[in-house]
Protein backbone atom coordinates (compact mmCIF):
# COMPACT_ATOMS: atom_id res chain seq x y z
CA UNK A 1 0.00 0.00 0.00
CA UNK A 2 1.36 3.53 -0.71
CA UNK A 3 2.16 5.25 1.90
CA UNK A 4 1.68 8.91 1.04
CA UNK A 5 -1.13 11.16 3.08
CA UNK A 6 -3.13 13.65 0.96
CA UNK A 7 -5.54 15.93 2.32
CA UNK A 8 -8.15 16.92 -0.64
CA UNK A 9 -9.71 20.15 0.18
CA UNK A 10 -13.61 20.45 -1.33
CA UNK A 11 -15.91 23.87 -2.16
CA UNK A 12 -18.26 23.81 0.91
CA UNK A 13 -20.53 26.98 0.70
CA UNK A 14 -19.44 27.63 -3.11
CA UNK A 15 -19.00 31.72 -1.97
CA UNK A 16 -15.73 32.66 -2.97
CA UNK A 17 -14.01 34.00 0.43
CA UNK A 18 -16.08 31.76 2.77
CA UNK A 19 -14.92 28.97 0.43
CA UNK A 20 -11.48 30.31 1.12
CA UNK A 21 -11.89 30.61 5.33
CA UNK A 22 -13.00 26.80 4.54
CA UNK A 23 -9.37 25.96 2.43
CA UNK A 24 -7.20 27.65 5.15
CA UNK A 25 -8.92 26.03 7.93
CA UNK A 26 -7.98 22.82 6.42
CA UNK A 27 -5.00 23.80 5.11
CA UNK A 28 -3.98 24.20 8.90
CA UNK A 29 -5.74 20.42 9.78
CA UNK A 30 -3.48 19.62 7.04
CA UNK A 31 0.01 20.95 8.44
CA UNK A 32 -1.33 19.67 11.54
CA UNK A 33 -1.73 15.60 10.73
CA UNK A 34 1.70 16.59 7.81
CA UNK A 35 -0.59 15.54 4.39
CA UNK A 36 -0.31 16.83 1.11
CA UNK A 37 -2.88 19.34 0.58
CA UNK A 38 -4.62 19.87 -2.52
CA UNK A 39 -7.18 21.90 -3.21
CA UNK A 40 -10.24 21.15 -6.08
CA UNK A 41 -13.69 22.78 -6.67
CA UNK A 42 -15.90 21.57 -9.15
CA UNK A 43 -16.97 23.44 -11.87
CA UNK A 44 -20.53 24.28 -10.65
CA UNK A 45 -19.03 26.44 -7.98
CA UNK A 46 -20.46 29.77 -8.63
CA UNK A 47 -17.05 31.36 -8.95
CA UNK A 48 -16.05 28.88 -11.15
CA UNK A 49 -17.90 29.37 -15.07
CA UNK A 50 -15.24 26.32 -16.74
CA UNK A 51 -15.83 22.92 -17.81
CA UNK A 52 -13.55 20.46 -16.42
CA UNK A 53 -11.49 22.94 -14.88
CA UNK A 54 -10.18 23.41 -10.85
CA UNK A 55 -11.85 26.66 -9.74
CA UNK A 56 -9.44 27.32 -7.20
CA UNK A 57 -6.67 27.55 -9.61
CA UNK A 58 -8.60 29.94 -11.58
CA UNK A 59 -8.28 32.51 -9.17
CA UNK A 60 -5.19 31.56 -7.11
CA UNK A 61 -2.09 29.81 -7.42
CA UNK A 62 -1.78 26.18 -6.19
CA UNK A 63 -1.18 24.83 -2.38
CA UNK A 64 1.67 22.24 -3.03
CA UNK A 65 2.81 20.50 -6.35
CA UNK A 66 0.30 17.73 -5.95
CA UNK A 67 -2.98 17.65 -8.35
CA UNK A 68 -6.14 15.92 -7.98
CA UNK A 69 -5.49 13.00 -10.42
CA UNK A 70 -2.21 12.35 -8.08
CA UNK A 71 -4.33 11.09 -5.52
CA UNK A 72 -7.28 9.70 -7.95
CA UNK A 73 -5.51 5.45 -7.59
CA UNK A 74 -7.09 2.48 -6.98
CA UNK A 75 -4.21 1.33 -4.85
CA UNK A 76 -5.03 4.76 -1.70
CA UNK A 77 -7.35 4.30 0.90
CA UNK A 78 -9.79 7.18 1.51
CA UNK A 79 -12.02 9.03 4.47
CA UNK A 80 -14.57 9.33 4.75
CA UNK A 81 -15.48 5.68 3.70
CA UNK A 82 -18.02 7.19 0.93
CA UNK A 83 -15.14 8.19 -1.28
CA UNK A 84 -12.48 6.25 -3.25
CA UNK A 85 -10.85 6.86 -6.66
CA UNK A 86 -13.70 6.92 -8.78
CA UNK A 87 -16.06 9.84 -7.11
CA UNK A 88 -13.36 12.43 -5.30
CA UNK A 89 -14.41 14.72 -8.15
CA UNK A 90 -17.98 14.53 -7.67
CA UNK A 91 -19.98 16.29 -4.83
CA UNK A 92 -21.70 13.85 -1.65
CA UNK A 93 -25.10 15.34 -1.23
CA UNK A 94 -25.22 13.71 2.49
CA UNK A 95 -22.08 15.63 3.68
CA UNK A 96 -24.24 18.09 5.94
CA UNK A 97 -25.13 14.65 7.95
CA UNK A 98 -21.15 15.32 9.11
CA UNK A 99 -21.04 11.54 9.29
CA UNK A 100 -17.43 10.03 9.51
CA UNK A 101 -16.66 13.85 9.89
CA UNK A 102 -15.67 15.15 13.35
CA UNK A 103 -12.72 17.21 13.94
CA UNK A 104 -11.36 13.84 15.74
CA UNK A 105 -11.40 11.65 12.69
CA UNK A 106 -10.12 14.40 11.07
CA UNK A 107 -6.71 14.68 12.87
CA UNK A 108 -6.37 10.81 13.65
CA UNK A 109 -7.21 9.20 10.40
CA UNK A 110 -4.74 7.01 8.98
CA UNK A 111 -6.09 6.85 5.37
CA UNK A 112 -4.17 7.52 2.25
CA UNK A 113 -6.62 10.29 1.38
CA UNK A 114 -8.43 12.60 3.53
CA UNK A 115 -11.39 14.34 1.99
CA UNK A 116 -12.02 17.81 3.50
CA UNK A 117 -15.39 19.07 2.39
CA UNK A 118 -17.15 20.45 5.76
CA UNK A 119 -16.18 23.32 7.72
CA UNK A 120 -14.57 23.88 10.86
CA UNK A 121 -14.16 26.94 12.58
CA UNK A 122 -9.86 27.36 13.30
CA UNK A 123 -11.41 28.04 16.94
CA UNK A 124 -12.10 24.82 17.67
CA UNK A 125 -8.61 23.59 16.22
CA UNK A 126 -6.18 25.31 18.26
CA UNK A 127 -6.57 23.24 21.19
CA UNK A 128 -5.02 20.27 18.83
CA UNK A 129 -2.33 22.66 17.75
CA UNK A 130 1.45 21.68 18.99
CA UNK A 131 4.06 23.67 20.50
CA UNK A 132 6.60 23.03 17.85
CA UNK A 133 3.96 24.31 15.28
CA UNK A 134 4.64 28.31 13.50
CA UNK A 135 0.49 28.67 15.34
CA UNK A 136 1.02 28.12 18.22
CA UNK A 137 -0.18 30.81 20.99
CA UNK A 138 -1.72 32.48 18.36
CA UNK A 139 -4.93 34.09 18.50
CA UNK A 140 -7.87 32.99 15.43
CA UNK A 141 -7.26 35.94 13.59
CA UNK A 142 -3.28 35.74 13.43
CA UNK A 143 -3.37 32.16 12.63
CA UNK A 144 -5.68 33.51 9.71
CA UNK A 145 -3.09 35.97 8.53
CA UNK A 146 -0.11 33.54 8.85
CA UNK A 147 -2.19 31.26 6.55
CA UNK A 148 -3.15 33.88 4.22
CA UNK A 149 0.88 34.95 3.74
CA UNK A 150 2.14 31.32 3.13
CA UNK A 151 -0.78 29.76 1.04
CA UNK A 152 -3.50 32.14 -0.75
CA UNK A 153 -0.99 33.93 -3.84
CA UNK A 154 -3.63 35.24 -6.29
CA UNK A 155 -2.91 34.88 -10.47
CA UNK A 156 -0.55 37.48 -11.73
CA UNK A 157 -3.28 38.72 -14.13
CA UNK A 158 -5.50 39.58 -11.19
CA UNK A 159 -2.34 41.45 -9.64
CA UNK A 160 -1.84 43.45 -12.74
CA UNK A 161 -5.40 44.58 -12.39
CA UNK A 162 -5.72 45.02 -8.60
CA UNK A 163 -2.25 47.59 -9.08
CA UNK A 164 -3.33 49.01 -11.78
CA UNK A 165 -6.31 50.16 -10.28
CA UNK A 166 -5.01 51.27 -7.17
CA UNK A 167 -2.26 53.22 -8.93
CA UNK A 168 -4.33 55.17 -10.63
CA UNK A 169 -6.98 56.34 -8.17
CA UNK A 170 -5.77 55.83 -4.45
CA UNK A 171 -1.91 56.02 -4.74
CA UNK A 172 -1.75 59.41 -4.61
CA UNK A 173 -4.60 60.28 -2.58
CA UNK A 174 -3.17 59.17 0.39
CA UNK A 175 -5.17 58.20 3.68
CA UNK A 176 -7.77 56.51 2.25
CA UNK A 177 -10.09 54.54 3.87
CA UNK A 178 -12.20 51.09 2.31
CA UNK A 179 -16.07 51.15 3.23
CA UNK A 180 -18.00 47.87 2.68
CA UNK A 181 -21.28 47.69 2.46
CA UNK A 182 -23.61 44.78 1.74
CA UNK A 183 -26.90 44.84 -0.26
CA UNK A 184 -29.93 45.64 2.32
CA UNK A 185 -31.58 42.10 3.37
CA UNK A 186 -35.20 42.25 2.92
CA UNK A 187 -35.83 40.65 5.31
CA UNK A 188 -37.21 42.50 8.60
CA UNK A 189 -36.03 41.12 11.98
CA UNK A 190 -39.18 41.45 14.42
CA UNK A 191 -36.71 41.24 18.22
CA UNK A 192 -37.85 41.46 21.38
CA UNK A 193 -36.03 43.14 23.69
CA UNK A 194 -36.27 41.00 26.58
CA UNK A 195 -34.95 41.37 29.99
CA UNK A 196 -33.82 37.64 30.95
CA UNK A 197 -32.63 36.88 27.67
CA UNK A 198 -32.64 32.86 27.65
CA UNK A 199 -29.55 32.60 24.66
CA UNK A 200 -26.71 33.79 23.40
CA UNK A 201 -25.92 34.08 20.32
CA UNK A 202 -21.98 32.95 19.51
CA UNK A 203 -20.51 34.53 16.48
CA UNK A 204 -17.01 33.15 15.17
CA UNK A 205 -14.46 35.27 16.83
CA UNK A 206 -11.00 36.20 15.09
CA UNK A 207 -9.98 37.90 17.94
CA UNK A 208 -9.68 34.88 20.93
CA UNK A 209 -7.55 32.34 21.80
CA UNK A 210 -7.62 29.27 24.56
CA UNK A 211 -6.46 31.13 27.36
CA UNK A 212 -8.64 34.28 26.60
CA UNK A 213 -12.44 33.11 25.66
CA UNK A 214 -14.10 36.71 26.91
CA UNK A 215 -11.46 39.13 25.13
CA UNK A 216 -13.74 41.73 23.13
CA UNK A 217 -12.20 43.21 19.83
CA UNK A 218 -11.94 46.62 21.15
CA UNK A 219 -12.78 47.47 17.09
CA UNK A 220 -16.00 46.22 17.16
CA UNK A 221 -19.42 48.61 16.88
CA UNK A 222 -21.68 48.07 19.23
CA UNK A 223 -24.93 49.52 19.15
CA UNK A 224 -25.76 51.57 22.50
CA UNK A 225 -28.80 49.34 24.56
CA UNK A 226 -31.91 50.74 23.49
CA UNK A 227 -33.92 52.36 26.46
CA UNK A 228 -37.60 54.12 25.76
CA UNK A 229 -40.85 53.64 27.65
CA UNK A 230 -42.87 50.45 28.67
CA UNK A 231 -45.31 50.35 26.32
CA UNK A 232 -46.70 47.73 24.77
CA UNK A 233 -47.40 49.82 21.27
CA UNK A 234 -44.12 51.13 21.20
CA UNK A 235 -41.21 50.48 19.15
CA UNK A 236 -37.57 51.44 17.52
CA UNK A 237 -36.82 50.89 14.10
CA UNK A 238 -33.03 50.35 13.51
CA UNK A 239 -32.56 50.93 10.18
CA UNK A 240 -30.19 49.05 7.55
CA UNK A 241 -26.43 50.31 7.21
CA UNK A 242 -27.47 53.70 8.92
CA UNK A 243 -24.18 53.60 11.07
CA UNK A 244 -21.89 53.49 8.52
CA UNK A 245 -22.35 57.18 7.87
CA UNK A 246 -21.25 58.50 11.38
CA UNK A 247 -17.92 55.93 11.84
CA UNK A 248 -17.41 57.51 8.43
CA UNK A 249 -17.53 61.14 9.39
CA UNK A 250 -15.15 59.89 11.96
CA UNK A 251 -12.74 58.87 10.22
CA UNK A 252 -12.47 61.66 7.74
CA UNK A 253 -12.55 64.22 10.89
CA UNK A 254 -9.50 62.56 12.70
CA UNK A 255 -7.53 61.03 9.98
CA UNK A 256 -8.39 63.39 7.37
CA UNK A 257 -9.33 61.21 4.89
CA UNK A 258 -8.99 61.94 1.01
CA UNK A 259 -10.53 58.90 -0.81
CA UNK A 260 -13.12 56.58 -0.02
CA UNK A 261 -12.82 53.04 -1.63
CA UNK A 262 -16.24 51.42 -1.54
CA UNK A 263 -17.01 47.82 -1.95
CA UNK A 264 -20.44 46.75 -2.59
CA UNK A 265 -23.09 44.36 -4.62
CA UNK A 266 -25.97 46.95 -4.77
CA UNK A 267 -26.51 49.64 -7.41
CA UNK A 268 -28.51 51.70 -4.92
CA UNK A 269 -26.04 51.86 -2.49
CA UNK A 270 -22.94 53.33 -4.53
CA UNK A 271 -25.67 55.93 -5.69
CA UNK A 272 -26.36 56.78 -2.47
CA UNK A 273 -22.31 57.37 -1.54
CA UNK A 274 -21.88 59.42 -4.23
CA UNK A 275 -24.33 61.74 -4.37
CA UNK A 276 -23.77 61.93 -0.20
CA UNK A 277 -19.74 62.16 -0.61
CA UNK A 278 -19.27 63.05 -4.42
CA UNK A 279 -15.77 62.90 -5.88
CA UNK A 280 -14.28 61.33 -2.39
CA UNK A 281 -16.19 58.12 -3.99
CA UNK A 282 -13.78 55.75 -5.75
CA UNK A 283 -15.23 51.99 -7.13
CA UNK A 284 -14.37 49.32 -9.23
CA UNK A 285 -16.78 49.05 -12.88
CA UNK A 286 -18.41 45.73 -12.23
CA UNK A 287 -22.10 44.44 -12.34
CA UNK A 288 -24.10 45.31 -9.77
CA UNK A 289 -27.71 44.47 -8.69
CA UNK A 290 -30.57 46.69 -7.13
CA UNK A 291 -33.11 45.52 -4.99
CA UNK A 292 -35.37 43.33 -7.63
CA UNK A 293 -32.58 41.37 -8.87
CA UNK A 294 -30.09 38.54 -7.55
CA UNK A 295 -26.00 38.80 -7.74
CA UNK A 296 -25.64 34.86 -9.15
CA UNK A 297 -27.88 35.88 -12.23
CA UNK A 298 -25.75 38.38 -13.36
CA UNK A 299 -23.52 36.58 -16.05
CA UNK A 300 -23.42 33.68 -18.00
CA UNK A 301 -22.39 30.95 -16.37
CA UNK A 302 -19.53 30.18 -19.15
CA UNK A 303 -17.99 33.74 -17.74
CA UNK A 304 -18.12 33.42 -14.29
CA UNK A 305 -14.39 34.02 -13.82
CA UNK A 306 -14.82 37.86 -14.56
CA UNK A 307 -16.90 38.01 -11.54
CA UNK A 308 -14.58 35.66 -9.41
CA UNK A 309 -12.00 38.34 -10.17
CA UNK A 310 -14.26 41.60 -9.53
CA UNK A 311 -14.97 39.94 -5.78
CA UNK A 312 -10.51 39.89 -5.64
CA UNK A 313 -10.08 43.15 -6.81
CA UNK A 314 -12.64 44.79 -4.23
CA UNK A 315 -10.98 43.17 -1.51
CA UNK A 316 -7.04 43.21 -2.46
CA UNK A 317 -7.78 47.18 -3.03
CA UNK A 318 -9.74 47.20 -0.03
CA UNK A 319 -6.64 45.39 1.89
CA UNK A 320 -4.16 48.47 0.58
CA UNK A 321 -5.77 50.82 2.31
CA UNK A 322 -5.26 52.74 5.55
CA UNK A 323 -8.64 52.65 7.21
CA UNK A 324 -11.21 50.32 6.55
CA UNK A 325 -14.99 49.77 7.89
CA UNK A 326 -16.78 47.00 7.04
CA UNK A 327 -19.92 44.18 7.83
CA UNK A 328 -19.03 41.99 11.30
CA UNK A 329 -21.26 39.46 9.28
CA UNK A 330 -19.82 39.57 6.08
CA UNK A 331 -17.06 36.40 4.81
CA UNK A 332 -15.52 39.56 2.38
CA UNK A 333 -15.03 42.15 5.51
CA UNK A 334 -13.12 39.40 7.41
CA UNK A 335 -10.78 38.40 5.02
CA UNK A 336 -10.08 42.67 4.08
CA UNK A 337 -9.29 42.46 8.30
CA UNK A 338 -7.20 38.74 7.60
CA UNK A 339 -5.12 39.71 4.62
CA UNK A 340 -2.54 42.30 6.49
CA UNK A 341 -1.77 43.10 9.86
CA UNK A 342 -4.06 46.28 10.84
CA UNK A 343 -4.06 48.26 13.83
CA UNK A 344 -6.82 47.82 15.83
CA UNK A 345 -7.82 51.17 15.42
CA UNK A 346 -7.59 51.38 11.43
CA UNK A 347 -10.59 49.06 11.67
CA UNK A 348 -14.28 49.49 12.09
CA UNK A 349 -16.77 45.78 11.75
CA UNK A 350 -20.02 46.79 12.26
CA UNK A 351 -22.76 44.98 13.63
CA UNK A 352 -26.42 45.38 15.73
CA UNK A 353 -26.44 44.19 18.92
CA UNK A 354 -29.80 44.12 21.01
CA UNK A 355 -30.00 42.66 24.24
CA UNK A 356 -27.00 39.96 24.35
CA UNK A 357 -27.79 38.58 20.99
CA UNK A 358 -26.08 40.64 17.31
CA UNK A 359 -27.53 41.01 14.31
CA UNK A 360 -25.95 42.06 10.53
CA UNK A 361 -25.92 45.42 10.46
CA UNK A 362 -27.17 45.43 6.76
CA UNK A 363 -30.85 44.05 8.25
CA UNK A 364 -33.94 46.08 9.32
CA UNK A 365 -34.45 45.16 13.11
CA UNK A 366 -37.44 45.83 14.64
CA UNK A 367 -37.69 46.22 18.76
CA UNK A 368 -40.11 45.53 21.12
CA UNK A 369 -39.97 45.98 25.22
CA UNK A 370 -42.47 43.66 27.01
CA UNK A 371 -45.95 44.74 28.30
CA UNK A 372 -45.40 46.93 31.67
CA UNK A 373 -45.64 44.49 34.75
CA UNK A 374 -45.88 46.39 37.92
CA UNK A 375 -44.39 43.83 40.57
CA UNK A 376 -41.61 43.34 37.65
CA UNK A 377 -41.30 47.19 37.64
CA UNK A 378 -41.10 47.84 41.60
CA UNK A 379 -38.46 44.64 41.77
CA UNK A 380 -36.25 46.59 38.89
CA UNK A 381 -36.57 49.78 40.54
CA UNK A 382 -35.26 48.14 43.93
CA UNK A 383 -32.29 46.44 42.59
CA UNK A 384 -31.26 49.44 40.73
CA UNK A 385 -31.30 51.72 43.98
CA UNK A 386 -29.40 48.43 45.98
CA UNK A 387 -26.75 49.16 42.98
CA UNK A 388 -26.96 52.93 43.89
CA UNK A 389 -26.01 51.99 47.39
CA UNK A 390 -23.38 49.34 47.01
CA UNK A 391 -21.90 51.79 44.64
CA UNK A 392 -21.41 54.14 47.09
Amino acid sequence: MADKRFLLIKAWSHILWSDVEHVLSQLLIAELTDRIPVVYWPTHCIDNGYIHTNGFELYFEPVSDASVFDIAKPEYTFFPPVWDENNILIEDPTKDTWVYRNLGDMLTCSANVLIGDVYFDIYNIIPFIRKDHPAYGMTVREIYRYLFRKYIHIKPDIKIEIQGFYNSWLKDEIPTLAVHVCKVDNNVMYVKNKRKVKYKFFKKSYEKNIPQRQKRAENDYVEKKIRFRRLPWRKRILNPNEPYHDEIKKYIERYNVRKIFLVTDSEDILEEYRKKYGAMIAATECPRIDDEKNIHWLDNPMVKRRQGIDILKDTYIAAKCEFFIGNDFSSLSQSIVNLKDWPKSNVRLLYRQVGKRKYPINTEIVTREHRFHPIIGIKDFVKKILKKKDSE
